[in-house]
């Protein structure tokens, strides 16, 4: 594994099968170590990059003002200086926002996106209103009360009482996150633009996944991705909610792994 620091940025690389590679982006208000089973499934076949978004995990906070658009140059600028020629890119959620704005912007230096548990609608009023709700939370100081709230949100049932490692795990992450930067977190995503109107001139295949149990984001939302797309394709995985990749690994892996193939068979 090589570790980089890209304009603030803490970036890990693994694997050398360089002309396949694949950038995760993680969720709000999580870490690079959410892709842990993905990268220790898929780096001997592929490229795999992931990264704290700034403001998480080893990043620079910056002056704590982030936008998705400011994501988007941050994943551009690590496409130029490691190099990568039109890598597909992952986001799950908050990360697929960033991905669904990268098309938008800059949809020919990719090969193709995976779009998880995430949707192109802007937030709504109420949507908005929670948002501020959690700030207003998490800046009395009950941090530990909105890490509960979003888990039991977060996680199918299933999830929450079987698999005490990843609820132990997710709530590390953010435990480890300044109040501040999950705040910007929030911010950010209640700022974020609609990208509906620009799903039908996307021409790079889509791989869109879903949690059947997502209560954040649910399967109706990854239906409209697929509906209003042309070179898609939707998996939904059973039995969990909206970290598919860490509750389901295997399945999400596996998809992955066969929407990569497909992709790079056929750029080839």
């Amino acid at each position: 594994m090589l570790r980089h620091i890209i304009k603030g940025l803490n970036v890990s690389e693994y694997g050398e099968v360089k002309e396949k590679t694949i950038i995760f982006i993680h969720a709000f208000p999580l870490t690079e170590e959410m892709w842990k089973p993905q990268t220790e499934a898929l780096r001997g076949e592929f490229r795999v990059i992931t990264y704290d978004l700034r403001g998480f995990g080893k990043s620079d906070y910056g002056d704590g003002h982030f936008t998705i658009d400011m994501h988007v140059g941050d994943l551009i600028s690590i496409i130029d200086t490691l190099n990568i020629n039109k890598p597909v890119i992952c986001g799950l959620s908050m990360g697929g926002y960033i991905v669904l704005r990268a098309i938008e912007l800059y949809q020919n230096r990719f090969s193709g996106a995976i779009l998880a548990c995430t949707k192109s609608e802007a937030d709504n009023n109420p949507a908005k209103i929670k948002r501020s709700d959690q700030m207003v939370l998490l800046k009395s100081g009950r941090k530990d009360e909105f890490t509960e709230s979003f888990v039991n949100s977060a996680l199918s049932e299933v999830s929450i009482s079987s698999k005490t490692e990843v609820v132990e795990f997710i709530k590390k992450i953010i435990s480890e996150q300044k109040v501040e930067s999950i705040c910007a977190g929030l911010m950010s995503l209640a700022a974020r633009t609609d990208t509906t109107d620009s799903l039908e001139k996307i021409d790079i295949p889509l791989l869109i996944i879903s949690g059947r149990e997502d209560r954040l984001v649910p399967p109706e939302f990854s239906k409209i991705l697929y509906g209003k797309t042309k070179n898609s394709e939707i998996v939904v995985i059973n039995e969990c909610g909206h970290f598919p990749n860490l509750e389901k690994p295997d399945e999400f892996n596996k998809s992955v792994r066969d929407y990569m193939n497909e992709v790079f068979q056929t750029a080839c």
